[in-house]
């Protein structure tokens, strides 16, 4: 059995943030995959290297009303014919998968539900008004 690299996201963290079927970024400003993992590798280093031990921030994330991160239920996003960690799809590209509106109840409690972000992302979690 090999040891997993604890800086491999792999599973943990998408790919990119950018919607599978129309290209839009869902989280501008939030690095992919990839560059996470550098970053990580790079925050360790200079951990070991730092006087105080202290590893910088990996990154500074602002969540604004650009952004459309969210978690669906599992049932939703299998219905979409999406696979865990297959990737993102903005609001419209999952709406238009699913062949229905988004309502609150397709959206679980956790922490990514809690954030800001668009206005029909904050419309479908939170519901008409």
């Amino acid at each position: 059995m090999t040891k997993r690299d604890p800086c491999d996201l792999t599973g943990i963290t998408p790919e990119s943030w950018t919607c599978i079927d129309c290209g839009i970024n869902t989280a501008p400003g939030v690095p992919t995959r990839i560059e996470m993992e550098r970053r990580y590798r790079a925050s360790a280093a200079a951990k070991l290297l730092s006087a105080t031990g202290e590893a910088p921030p990996l990154a500074t994330l602002c969540p604004d009303d650009t952004w459309e991160v969210y978690t669906v239920r599992d049932a939703v996003w299998k219905a979409a014919d999406m696979a865990p960690m297959g990737g993102c799809l903005c609001i419209g590209c999952l709406e238009k998968r699913l062949g229905r509106r988004l309502k609150p109840k397709d959206f679980p409690r956790h922490s990514f539900n809690n954030m800001p972000g668009t206005a029909r992302l904050i419309e479908r979690r939170e519901g008409a008004p």
